[in-house]
C-alpha cells in the first residue's frame, strides 16, 4: 500500500514524522514521536462536510482508542508541499478544529497514475427494452505490467431496430430472435488516469456503461462512454470517466443501450493439488 510521510512541526517545539496510509489503508503512526501530538498510531476516516457555498472533505485521525486527534487536508499531496493541519479540540461531546500546526510532505505517491483497460469479452440478454449485460475487463499498469481482471454486471435500457414493414412476419421473427442478445470479442486498450495511490486491483465499485450507438453485425463500430470506480472507500462520484471507450466486435443487431451496475475483481480459485505421494497427470505431486 502507498503511504505519505509528513513532517509535522510547531513553533518552539520539536518536529516529528507522521506516516499516513493512502486510499484503503486507513492506518497512521508517528515514525518520529513528538510530545505535543496526542497519540502515536491509529486509524483515519474521511469526513465530508458542506457549507452554503461549497462541499469538501478531509481526513480525521483517531488514536487507538478511537478518540479524534487531528484533521488533515484530503490527498493527493504534492512532494515538498507545505500546508496547515489542526489538532482536534474536545468540549464535552463536541469535536472541533483546534490549534494549527505545520505540515511538509516528504514522501507521497504521484497525484495521478496512467493505466489502461480493455474489454476481453461481453454478452447481453434483452427482453423488450430491458437489458442485462456482463463484461470481462482487464486493467493493466503499463509501467509495472501488473494486471487484474474484472467482471462488470449491469442492467438498463436497450433500444433496437423497430419492426420492419412490408418484409413479412418471418423476417421480423428472425430480427426479434437476434435482438434477444449479443456477444463481443476482445477490444483495444483504452488509456485512462487514476489517483496515483491506486493499484490495478483497487477499482471494484459502481460503474455505468452507455452505448450511444452500436452497429453490431460483427463490426467494432460503436460509440461508448464508461464510468467506473464509483463510491469506493467512501469517496463520492466516479474516479474514472472514459468518454470514448472502444470495445470489440459485436455480433448482434444495431442498438443503443445504457446500463448501471458494478465491477467485481475476478479472483480465481487455488490451483488443484494432488495428494502427497501420488502422481498427477503431468508428473509427480509436490514438485
Amino acid at each position: 500500500m502507498a503511504v505519505a510521510k509528513l513532517k509535522i512541526s510547531k513553533p518552539n517545539a520539536s518536529s516529528g514524522i507522521l506516516v499516513i496510509g493512502m486510499f484503503k489503508d486507513h492506518s497512521w503512526y508517528l515514525e518520529t514521536p513528538v510530545d505535543w501530538f496526542p497519540g502515536t498510531s491509529g486509524k483515519w476516516t474521511r469526513v465530508r462536510n458542506a457549507t452554503k457555498f461549497r462541499q469538501f472533505s478531509f481526513l480525521r485521525l483517531a488514536d487507538e482508542k478511537g478518540v479524534s486527534v487531528a484533521d488533515f487536508p484530503e490527498p493527493p499531496y504534492t512532494l515538498n508541499s507545505k500546508f496547515k493541519a489542526s489538532l482536534v479540540s474536545h468540549a464535552w461531546i463536541f469535536e472541533m478544529s483546534g490549534e494549527d500546526f505545520d505540515v511538509e510532505v516528504q514522501q507521497c505517491p504521484p497525484p495521478e497514475k496512467k493505466l489502461r483497460i480493455r474489454e476481453i469479452w461481453a454478452a447481453n440478454v434483452s427482453y423488450a427494452v430491458v437489458q442485462g449485460e456482463a463484461l470481462g475487463l482487464e486493467i493493466e499498469d503499463e509501467k509495472t505490467h501488473a494486471n487484474a481482471i474484472y467482471v462488470y454486471k449491469g442492467a438498463g435500457l436497450s433500444i433496437g431496430l423497430p419492426k420492419i414493414p412490408k418484409v413479412g412476419d418471418a423476417v421480423n421473427k428472425v430480427k426479434d430472435a437476434l435482438s434477444q442478445g449479443s456477444g463481443s470479442t476482445s477490444g483495444p486498450w483504452n488509456d485512462f488516469t487514476a489517483p496515483g495511490w491506486m493499484g490495478v486491483e483497487d477499482f471494484e465499485g459502481d460503474a455505468v456503461m452507455q452505448t450511444y450507438y452500436n452497429l453490431g453485425l460483427g463490426t467494432d463500430k460503436s460509440s461508448n462512454s464508461f464510468q467506473f470506480g464509483g463510491h469506493i472507500d467512501n469517496m463520492p462520484g466516479y474516479l474514472v470517466l472514459i468518454k470514448d471507450f472502444s470495445t470489440g466486435r459485436t455480433f448482434g443487431l444495431p442498438s443503443t443501450t445504457m446500463s448501471a451496475g458494478s465491477m467485481t475483481l475476478w479472483k480465481p480459485g487455488p490451483a488443484p493439488t494432488t495428494p502427497a505421494g501420488g502422481h498427477g497427470k503431468f508428473g509427480t505431486a509436490g514438485r
